[in-house]
Formats: C-alpha cells, structure tokens, sequence
C-alpha cells in the first residue's frame, strides 16, 4: 500500500506527463498544415492538369490550400513522398511502388503509345534500335515503363538516340522519330502531338506475353478514334498495347478528415464529368490493388459495410489521437489523485484543529482536577463540578460526526473530565458528611 506522502508525489509526476502529452499531442496537430502538397508531372501532362482541377475542387470546399508540386513523374513522386515533400502524389503503379506509402483512391487507366513518324521506317517495337526515340526523362512513369519493355524484349537503351527527350519535343525535333509515352488518354501533350497529323500509332508485339510477366500490366487497346488529329481520327483500327492504373497515392500518417474531403471531391459529379477517364474501381475487390497498403480512412470509403463499422472509425480516432487520449487519462487520473489528496489535507487539518480543541479541554480538565484537591467551599466544588460536566459535553460534542470516535486523545480527556468529577463528588459528599456532623454536634451541644 502506498504511503501519503508517496500519492502525492505520485499524483504531481502523473500531472506533469499528461501536461507534457498534451503539449507533444499540440505541436504535432500544431504542425499539420492545411496546405496540402501534390506532387503532378511536368506542367504539360494530364497528371499536372488533373492534379489542377483537383486544386481547384478541394479549395472549393473551403477547408485546405493546395500547392500543386512539378515532377517528373512517378518515379519522382514517390521518392517526395517518402521525403515528405508531398503529402500526396499521382503515381502509375506499374513504374513505382506503393511500398511505406498508402493508397487514397485508383483514377485512371494510362496506355503505352508506340508514337513514329508517318513515314518512319518503323515497323514495331523490336525495331527501335539504331533510331531516336524518346523514353521519357529520367524519374518519370513513362520511362519506367519503356525500359520495362525494353528490357524484358533484350533491348539496350544504349542502343536508342535521343532517349531522355520528353516526348513533346516531336513537334520541334525532326531528328525525333518516335517516342514511347505511357499515359493517359487526355494527356493534352500527346494530343497536340498526334492532333499535328504527322504520326501514327503503333501496336505493342508481344503485349499478352509481356504482361504476364508482370503482374500489374494488362493488355488493352487504344480504340479507334480516340485521337482527333489534322489527317482524321486516330487510329482507325484499334491498337493493341499494354496499360496500367494511375493512383493517388499518400504519405503515411494524413489525417482522416483530410482524406474523407478528397473522397468527396474524387467521386462528385463534377470531377466525374470533367475527368471522364477515371476509373469506377473498388480496390477492395480488385485482384492487385486489394494487397497494397491503404489509408484507413479509404478502406473504410471502399468497404460495403463502412456504416457498420463504427469501432474501426473509433479506434483509428484514437490512433490518431492517441497522445492526447493518454495525456488526457492520466490528467484524471491525477486529478482523482489530487482530489483525494486535497480531501485528505482537509481532513487532516480539521482533525488536528479539533484536537487542538481536545487537548485545550484536556489541560483545563487537569488544571481543574487540581485546583479542586485545594477546595474546601461546598459551593465552589458544585462550581467545579458543573465545570467538568461542561468540559467533558465539550469534548463529546468536538467528537460528534468528526471521525475522533477512536481517538485515543478524545477518550483520555472523556476519562480525565470523569475522574475530576468523580473526585470532586468524593470531596462532595465527604464536606457534606462532615457539615452534618458539626450540626448534630452542636445540636447535642444545645440539649
């Protein structure tokens, strides 16, 4: 059992942590800024475009800033990520990792174009050796996944010009023949490429071969007419090639609020609209997406059962906030401490009044028992007695609803307050015998 004195040590160290929890639980919400940082692509990407109207939407909502971060690429995204430059990133999971990251939500589908000149000698994808082709800068989804393929069909990027040229440069760069671009569909670089009218698209060769290698590439086709371009629609055949999904991705530790604001804006109508590529995927179901790492707060948006899972909301409040939830446990605690130590001083400090009072009554019994023993007036000990009798109702009534039944202190005074009494009834009736004597005598006398 701990001593007193030990509790209110106990309960003063316990105050302090819980004031130093609360204050860590401050700085750290302190911190979070309500600027929030996606890293894009290069300005003339759809990643950057999307990453704008995003922008624009959740500003909308009043709540956070956004501060839209060029890169150049996927690749690049996640190392931001990692860095916590970027709270989020659209990255093409076919190129980088989700690995230490948390997946918010699946956009799109992004395809690889086989981009060459209309009159390249160019045939296919086994033929790009000896010429210029861009592959997209180093740190960029779309390089990625060109030496992806490359590498797997044996074919050295040494052995390609021009390689690191960002694909756009087509336009400007007739030494360019062609280029590798894996991307979305609304991509409005290639779009302007294409729309020039001085380019085709190729087919991938070995496309089912190749993505079942891999296994988060999918075969597709670039449906005809999906390019509007200045010699008619492109292609006018459909065109086999490989794809992969682009996803938002987050750094660990947003919040959830942060992340239910983006699920507003990503699945609104408006979005929807402006953005008609984007996917409509459950990645709770999906055979790849359902094993990599997700933030709570879009687990919860995906499962079907959300509405039901109210402990799984609680307890990631209180993951979250679980600085402030100890801080805050420990302050009552030591608070209860404290209280039960305040009631215990109060007491302690009425008790010891109340036998200061006592010991009071007990001197003045003592002082009364002995000025008695020198009393020979038969009216100044009636006096004496009515003193004690007082003395000792005075002691009774200190003692009553006060907790001093068992005080050694109140039951020595209760007993010096009787023995005075009873000493002077004693010397009482002694004087009384003795007056009745001296009367008998002085009437025999008298006869």
């Amino acid at each position: 059992m701990l001593s007193f004195q030990t509790r209110w040590w106990l309960s003063w160290i316990l105050v302090a942590t819980a004031a130093i929890l609360i204050i860590y639980w401050g700085i750290q919400h302190a911190g979070q800024t309500r600027v929030i940082r996606i890293a894009t692509a290069s300005s003339g990407g759809y990643y950057h475009q999307y990453g704008a109207l995003l922008k624009e939407m959740i500003e909308q909502q009043g709540k956070y800033d956004v501060e839209l971060i060029e890169t150049k690429g996927s690749v690049d995204n996640r190392g931001r990520l990692l860095k916590e430059e970027a709270d989020l990133a659209i990255i093409m999971i076919g190129s980088a990792t989700l690995r230490n990251l948390e997946l918010v939500a699946p956009l799109w589908q992004d395809y690889m174009h086989l981009i060459v000149r209309k009159d390249s000698k160019i045939k296919g994808i086994m033929d790009l050796q000896g010429h210029n082709i861009a592959l997209g800068s180093k740190g960029s989804g779309y390089r990625a996944q060109s030496m992806m393929l490359l590498n797997h069909l044996g074919i050295n990027e040494n052995t390609i010009g021009m390689n690191e040229f960002y694909f756009s440069r087509l336009l400007d760069t007739p030494e360019l023949e062609g280029a590798i671009v894996t991307t979305g569909m609304l991509n409005p670089d290639l779009r302007d490429v294409l729309m020039s009218g001085e380019f085709k698209l190729l087919p991938i060769e070995l496309a089912e071969g190749y993505s079942l290698n891999h296994s988060q590439i999918s075969t597709t086709l670039i449906q005809p007419g999906t390019y509007t371009s200045a010699a008619g629609p492109l292609p006018t055949e459909g065109v086999k090639t490989i794809g992969t999904l682009a996803v938002l991705a987050a750094r660990p530790g947003l919040p959830d609020d942060l992340i239910d604001k983006l699920h507003t804006v990503l699945f609104s109508e408006e979005l929807r609209r402006k953005a008609p590529v984007m996917v409509d995927l459950n990645p709770l179901e999906d055979r790849l997406l359902r094993y990599m790492p997700m933030h709570p707060a879009s687990a919860r948006y995906y499962n079907p059962y959300a509405g039901f899972d109210e402990l799984s909301r609680s307890l990631s409040w209180f993951s979250q906030n679980r600085w402030l939830v100890f801080g805050l446990l420990i302050a009552i605690i030591a608070g209860w401490l404290q209280i039960k130590y305040m009631q215990r001083l109060r007491d302690l400090r009425k008790r010891n009044h109340l036998e200061t009072g006592l010991e009071k009554i007990f001197r003045e019994a003592v002082e009364l028992e002995r000025s008695q023993k020198s009393a020979k007036d038969i009216r100044l000990l009636h006096q004496q007695l009515n003193e004690a009798l007082t003395l000792k109702n005075q002691a009774v009534s200190l003692a009553q609803g006060n907790h001093l039944n068992d005080s050694v202190l109140l039951l020595t005074t209760l007993q010096q307050c009787s023995d005075v009494m009873r000493q002077i009834e004693w010397r009482l009736a002694g004087l009384q015998v003795q007056e009745m004597s001296k009367q008998q005598a002085k009437a025999a006398a008298l006869n």
